[in-house]
């Protein structure tokens, strides 16, 4: 009866101390319970972009850090866990696994748009390739490898409906606009499943995302 009683208040007390959303403060990552309660996380000062992880009880977030290289200084960034147990943190990724043409570095120069995938392993971000462009990557969470997509200089995860699973992205290219960013549903292939020729169907199909 004792340890009946002492099981239910622990359940009681795990459930009361659920993660219920991660912020930035001061440039580090907290923790809010649903208690109420917050909790920080990170305390490195350069933190930013979080995303909780419940399955593992983790959170992904970037970490920048600047570099002073003569009258070039830059940042270079990382992508990071943290346990909201332990507070033990572990490096996802922190270079390419290519020499880009923009600035000729295996750094990670730019972290555009982290997004977790929708099956929790992996997490999606634009960074530099090209000299003229950048490409969407897929980074396992769990090895740490890439896997290059295709071009683009903007996207969004669609989370819902008939293009669940695919990406809304904008390429810079030339079309009916001239030299311009054209949106588009594709897969991960790059294979384009839907084209918008106007402004306002681009702006339906996002209402309907949400």
């Amino acid at each position: 009866m004792i340890i009946m009683l002492f099981a239910i208040m622990y359940v009681g007390f795990a459930q009361s101390e659920k993660p219920a959303k991660v912020f930035v403060k001061t440039n580090n990552i907290y923790v809010a319970f649903t208690n109420g309660k917050e909790k920080q996380l990170t305390f490195n000062g350069s933190d930013r972009n979080p995303i909780l992880l419940m399955s593992e009880n983790n959170v992904i977030y970037i970490r920048g850090q600047k570099v002073n290289s003569g009258n070039n200084p830059y940042t270079k960034n990382q992508v990071m866990k943290v346990n909201i147990g332990n507070l033990l943190e572990s490096v996802v990724t922190d270079q390419k696994p290519y020499q880009d043409g923009r600035d000729g570095t295996y750094e990670i120069l730019d972290i555009i748009g982290l997004t977790l995938s929708l099956d929790n392993k992996h997490v999606y971000f634009i960074t530099e390739k090209y000299a003229t462009g950048n490409q969407i990557v897929k980074v396992n969470l769990t090895t740490g490898v890439w896997k290059e997509l295709f071009p683009a200089e903007t996207f969004e995860l669609i989370t819902k409906g008939q293009y669940r699973g695919l990406f809304l992205i904008g390429q810079s290219q030339v079309g009916y606009k001239g030299r311009d960013i054209y949106f588009k549903v594709c897969d991960e292939k790059g294979k384009t499943l839907k084209d918008f020729d106007s402004e306002n169907s681009l702006m339906k199909f996002r209402s309907e995302m949400k």
